[in-house]
């Protein structure tokens, strides 16, 4: 049983950035009424502006930290979506989002979760601890630490310290693609932290939502995501959370894009 987007229904966003998403989504779904909240106030200025210039109405965007917005507000939601956002914050903050999810989100509500995963974002953690701190040391802004701490990763990488290093030429793309505010943004966080989707599937489910799927097709059909041996020993696991992790370690998997329900 799925929400019928025909009818009105009600979608928030935690932690919506410049609320770009949100609003096309708003344009494109006239009968939903979409809230987004994000803690940083220049993030929510830019939201607002631009909401100013277009004039649609079935969209706000509030300025407020996870908690805090728990404990205030009173709307419940047929949607709840949060990308970009969990596996970056701290557990305090996690658990502030569980707890919107659990008081606010609808019977048969869907709740969104995108996260950086075990085990394909693994290799990446000491690499982002290195990156921290040099950034923690430097009293330069996040964009001239962060290219300060490429620098370094590239000496090392010249003099042949990641020799035996996992997806190193993967590292060298995305470090050398020169966008530095997105790599500040994505590797200086205190609380940089892939998850185990085993992990993450049994704490969403202390708010009665299940996990149902991928928001990625890809990852929800096995005979192409999966190799061909491997969906033979996936037959015989019976436990859900399991069988998902093992698809994980199949697919050496990166980002997690889960999508739950409540009590589907």
């Amino acid at each position: 049983e799925s929400i019928d987007t025909t009818k009105n229904f009600t979608y928030c966003e935690l932690g919506c950035a410049n609320g770009l998403n949100l609003i096309i989504c708003a344009i494109n779904n006239p009968k939903g009424y979409f809230i987004g909240v994000d803690f940083n106030e220049k993030h929510i200025n830019k939201a607002k502006q631009i909401l100013n210039l277009i004039g649609i109405k079935n969209i706000e965007f509030i300025q407020s930290d996870f908690k805090s917005f728990s404990q205030k507000q009173n709307l419940s939601f047929d949607f709840i979506v949060c990308h970009g956002t969990w596996s970056w914050i701290s557990p305090i903050h996690q658990r502030s989002i569980l707890e919107i999810v659990s008081k606010f989100l609808k019977e048969r509500g869907i709740f969104y979760l995108h996260y950086m995963c075990h085990p394909g974002s693994t290799s990446l953690n000491p690499i982002q601890k290195l990156l921290n701190t040099i950034d923690h040391l430097l009293a330069g802004t996040s964009k001239e630490n962060i290219a300060e701490g490429i620098k370094l990763f590239n000496q090392l990488k010249d003099t042949g310290t990641f020799t035996d290093y996992p997806n190193l030429d993967s590292i060298d793309k995305l470090f050398n693609q020169g966008n530095l505010d997105y790599l500040s943004h994505e590797f200086l966080t205190d609380f940089w932290n892939p998850q185990y989707s085993i992990d993450i599937h049994q704490v969403v489910a202390q708010t009665k939502a299940l996990y149902i799927g991928s928001a990625n097709l890809f990852d929800n059909l096995e005979n192409i995501s999966i190799p061909l041996n491997t969906q033979e020993v996936l037959k015989n696991i019976s436990s859900p959370i399991l069988k998902e992790y093992v698809k994980d370690l199949a697919r050496n998997q990166k980002q997690r894009i889960d999508i739950f329900q409540k009590k589907p």
